[in-house]
């Protein structure tokens, strides 16, 4: 295995991968093959999906965007990549290019990674090839006006930089790590367990220094203040200092999954929470549990359906005329949601435990398809904000099927139940034998940090955020990568 030179330590990380894939003749082939196959299905994809597809989170994004809106619902930084990319092009066509061809682009650092760093048996780095660049969900994933591509592609550099970092860590690796968080925390709020993998990534190492803490320092400085400027903001624009106006939302949605089966005294609950109550009472009077279908919305139903207690609570105090509005309304009511929530659960912690986070472990494992299931919910046209953005001459969109995304993706939640029970059971076979202390060190240390990036993932998705299959794509790739090699005895990891 070529070795790093004595080239200035700063391109220590680069220079021997990119001299693996250029010179060694293997990885060119897989290298041309890559580039054809993920050109080629793009290509045939947007002629099948013109469009993008769009989410009530799509619209809000595009409001950042088009509004220069300094904090939303949802964090700014997905909708500051759409401005930046708006300057270049309207096109909605060249956002989603450049949103799977970063993408791809991530899956190739981690194949090419991967065959340097611990040469795979050709069954199994075939096997990953396929799954990297020859995959429909990658396509989909990047055609959503969401933050989820852009998100993934930085959550599998951030993993990458460890595998090099254990192989040979340099100062380069730590500043990028560092980074990675704080972008990643501006698109999405699972970033917030990111620093904790970077902590166990810190203590697998085998040298710690304080230049190896350098990159989560500047990721929780980066975190800390993009926190802060967003609460400032949030303050500005609706009086409440908040962070994630989310949180609160969430915190009330977990709890009522609960309440068709508790009693709720009103006069037990804190007095400013009485009317919400009375409103959530109100609604599961009124409709049928035949027509609540709470458990097709990966536990965010009362997030999601506009006649949810929550929903019809704020539309009923406030306005939403436009997108400040909507966010002024969202923020307000979130601090009352949070204080409701928490209520609930403190009085009622066994049904919650039974009706929500039980669910919600089990939607993990077999993740409901949400945005998979259907295109564009099954809507002809978008808002008007989401037309002139795009400068579309009609707000009507068409696709070659609205509904065939469903049968393709409904396997993909077996799929990751069973990549799931292989790889913790193989782990748990390698940690009772002892044969994990038999494995090439870097590679060890490597499989434990994605233990602990799952499992981090895995709590973090059962308790704060709704649970479905488009989160699961960094998690998906990590179980296959490790499972075939804990699986097939030709790997070189030993």
């Amino acid at each position: 295995m070529n070795q790093p030179g004595t080239i200035s330590r700063i391109f220590t990380v680069s220079s021997p991968l990119a001299q693996f894939i250029t010179k060694e003749k293997n990885s060119r082939i897989y290298g041309y093959i890559a580039l054809v196959a993920i050109t080629v299905q793009f290509v045939i994809f947007k002629i099948m999906y013109p469009f993008p597809d769009f989410l009530p989170e799509s619209y809000n994004y595009i409001d950042t965007a088009s509004q220069h809106l300094a904090a939303n619902v949802w964090p700014v930084g997905y909708g500051k990549f759409l401005w930046l990319v708006h300057l270049i092009s309207h096109s909605d066509t060249f956002l989603i290019g450049i949103q799977y061809f970063l993408l791809e682009a991530a899956m190739a650092y981690l194949f090419y990674t991967i065959l340097y760093l611990y040469r795979p048996a050709r069954a199994s780095r075939n096997t990953i090839f396929v799954f990297l660049f020859i995959n429909p969900f990658l396509l989909y994933l990047s055609n959503c006006i969401l933050p989820d591509a852009l998100f993934g592609a930085l959550s599998i550099v951030f993993f990458v930089q460890f595998c090099w970092m254990f192989h040979r860590p340099v100062l380069t690796q730590v500043l990028i790590q560092g980074g990675i968080i704080g972008m990643a925390f501006t698109l999405s709020f699972a970033a917030i367990y990111y620093p904790l993998v970077s902590v166990a990534g810190l203590l697998l190492l085998k040298r710690k220094t304080l230049t190896s803490s350098l990159g989560w320092i500047i990721g929780i400085v980066l975190m800390i203040t993009f926190a802060l400027y967003t609460i400032q903001k949030t303050k500005q624009t609706t009086g409440s200092a908040q962070y994630s106006i989310l949180g609160g939302w969430q915190l009330a949605n977990n709890a009522l999954y609960m309440y068709d089966h508790i009693k709720v005294d009103s006069a037990s609950l804190p007095k400013e929470t009485r009317a919400l109550d009375r409103e959530a009472k109100q609604f599961f009077q009124d409709i049928p549990p035949i027509q609540r279908e709470l458990a097709s919305f990966g536990g965010a139903f009362f997030l999601i359906v506009p006649y949810s207690p929550l929903k019809q609570f704020m539309n009923r105090q406030y306005k939403e005329e436009d997108a400040p509005a909507q966010f002024d309304a969202w923020a307000k009511v979130a601090p009352l949601y949070a204080t409701y929530g928490k209520a609930l659960m403190h009085q009622h912690p066994v049904p919650f435990l039974k009706y929500f986070l039980g669910p919600n472990i089990k939607n993990y494992f077999l993740p409901p398809l949400e945005k998979f299931d259907i295109y564009n919910l099954n809507m002809s046209d978008v808002p008007t904000n989401v037309q002139d953005w795009f400068d579309y001459v009609t707000p009507d969109i068409a696709v070659i099927s609205a509904t065939f995304q469903a049968k393709l993706f409904y396997p993909y939640r077996f799929i990751f139940l069973t990549l799931n029970l292989y790889f913790w059971g193989c782990l748990a076979w390698f940690l009772f034998t002892g044969k994990i202390k038999k494995m090439r060190p870097d590679f060890r240390r490597t499989l434990l940090l994605a233990s602990c990036f799952l499992l981090f993932h895995f709590g973090f998705s059962v308790v704060a955020t709704p649970v479905v299959l488009r989160f699961q794509v960094v998690p998906i790739i990590l179980l296959l990568s490790f499972s075939l090699f804990l699986g097939h005895p030709k790997n070189e990891y030993a």
